[in-house]
């Protein structure tokens, strides 16, 4: 009995599952939003919370646990600029150690290592400028990112730019713009995580809505060796006029 107590343990670990919550939030600072983010980081059972468009300078330990869990004791942020943009992130300290890499406006970058099973991986979140010079200068730093052959990436959040014209439910889309994502995301060899049920990520919340799929998911090839089983599942939207997304990410 205790060899096969000790042979399921070490089954557990080798098999480890992490979620990540992706959210484009449309700001962070009204009250009433915080128990719907709370109740969205509760469903997906997330050990990291990546949130976009936070529309707030700075964060402190005492302003996360509004929407936040207390396990949550590790956080890095971009800060908004005036009353837009603005990235954080969060995650469990007792199971990763995280460490930042860079941060810009449009993007921060982090190294996490499992304190479980020691997996090393890179975790970039994304929020894209919707107009130049931003929108170049963000395209021209996504396309110099040193992806390295046999590091494990990914890559997440409001890209603001779609691969297809049927990313979008109506005509009137930019080709010019799904060419240049397109160029980027092969050079750097990314593989994308489908979305499961779910063919757009924002709306216009119109009474004839415009949808389209702007917020994307995507790896290093390393990626699909070391965590063959990762899924993007998408949520209830309770506000924003994004859907929230989760992140499974399986060894």
């Amino acid at each position: 009995m205790e060899v096969l107590m000790l042979l399921g343990q070490f089954i557990i670990i080798m098999n480890r599952l992490w979620n990540v919550l992706c959210w484009n939030v449309r700001g962070i600072n009204a009250v009433e939003k915080w128990p719907l983010i709370r109740n969205k980081i509760d469903e997906s059972n997330c050990d990291i919370f990546c949130f976009q468009e936070t529309k707030k300078e700075h964060f402190e330990p005492a302003f996360i646990i509004n929407f936040a869990p207390r396990k949550f004791d590790k956080f890095g942020f971009a800060p908004s600029v005036g009353a837009s943009r603005g990235i954080i992130v969060g995650w469990n300290g007792n199971l990763f150690d995280g460490s930042i890499i860079e941060v810009h406006p449009f993007a921060i970058s982090l190294c996490f290592s499992s304190r479980v099973d020691l997996h090393f991986w890179k975790l970039v979140i994304v929020y894209g400028p919707c107009s130049d010079p931003a929108r170049s200068l963000f395209v021209s730093w996504m396309r110099n990112l040193d992806i390295q052959e046999g590091e494990n990436w990914i890559l997440l959040g409001y890209f603001n730019f779609y691969r297809s014209l049927d990313d979008r439910n109506k005509s009137g889309g930019n080709f010019q713009d799904t060419q240049i994502f397109n160029e980027v995301i092969d050079h750097l060899g990314l593989v994308e995580l489908p979305l499961k049920g779910r063919g757009f990520t924002w709306s216009n919340m119109q009474a004839d809505p415009l949808l389209e799929q702007l917020d994307w998911f995507f790896t290093s090839v390393n990626w699909t060796a070391d965590f063959p089983n990762t899924l993007v599942t998408p949520l209830a939207r309770p506000t924003s006029d994004h859907v929230p997304c989760k992140i499974s990410i399986g060894t």
